[in-house]
């Protein structure tokens, strides 16, 4: 159960619309402001959007100490359960985990397509050295390297992004086994699939979204391949070829 109050304007948004819904969901650490201006361009284009906030973001890290992976999923079916009632359809589009969280997502739910962007998969990867897992356990609360808080709300937000500065090592348990879950589900998706990544992403390599792209069990799966982009696409001074993709994706999938 989450014990602080969401942060000043990083609660989730929805944005009324036709019949065709998109359901977005934000990255690790990070706070459903991070997908807003997306949810913006899709409502220009006539579109129902919401956009979740993922379990244990958005209010303190010490939620995210509290939170398993499959609390992000709940998250994901009440989103759905709320577009329900206003959309004949409904497309996932998650940002980095958020494109994770839409893939193991589309696996088990009915909606019309799904879109990751700069989605880390990292499959036949190895768990962390012993040393590290050692390190995570004696320190409790993980420091993001370079992040300053905003001063009013300390390790709450971070002073330039939506997202906390710090978070709980044992919620990367949960992220590896968030990773399993991905591994399973892809071969289940069927439904439209785009995946979107940068090459100069230094977050999270390049490499995962062929990855993905193999194991995806949809017939209809597209790869977009963007430069000079870093790992938030949404956020990033060229969002807007992002924005267009993902309308036209969309676009081109609605019936």
């Amino acid at each position: 159960m989450e014990g602080a109050l969401i942060v000043p304007g990083a609660g989730p948004f929805f944005f009324p619309g036709g019949p065709v819904g998109c359901l977005l969901l934000h990255g690790f650490t990070a706070m459903p402001e991070e997908m807003r201006w997306l949810g913006e361009s899709l409502a220009s284009h006539g579109h129902t959007v919401l956009g979740v906030r993922l379990a244990g973001h958005a209010t303190s890290p010490a939620d995210l100490a509290r939170t398993r992976w499959t609390d992000w999923l709940i998250s994901v079916e009440e989103g759905l359960a709320v577009l329900a009632g206003v959309a004949d359809q409904v497309y996932l589009v998650g940002q980095s985990m958020g494109g994770m969280i839409a893939l193991v997502a589309a696996a088990r739910y009915p909606v019309a397509g799904v879109i990751a962007l700069s989605t880390p998969s990292d499959m036949g990867g190895k768990p962390p050295p012993l040393p590290v897992r050692l390190f995570f356990r004696l320190r409790p609360m993980i420091r993001k390297q370079t992040k300053t808080a905003e001063p009013p709300l300390a390790e709450r937000r971070e002073a330039e992004y939506p997202a906390y500065p710090e978070f709980p090592a044992r919620i990367l348990k949960e992220v590896d086994l968030l990773r399993g879950a991905l591994y399973e589900a892809l071969p289940q998706v069927r439904v439209p699939a785009l995946l979107i990544h940068s090459r100069a992403d230094t977050s999270v390599s390049p490499d995962n979204m062929p990855r993905i792209h193999e194991r995806l069990g949809s017939a209809d799966k597209q790869m977009l391949w963007l430069d000079g982009m870093e790992h938030s696409l949404v956020r990033d001074p060229q969002r807007q070829v992002v924005f267009d993709a993902v309308a036209a994706f969309v676009a081109r999938h609605a019936t």
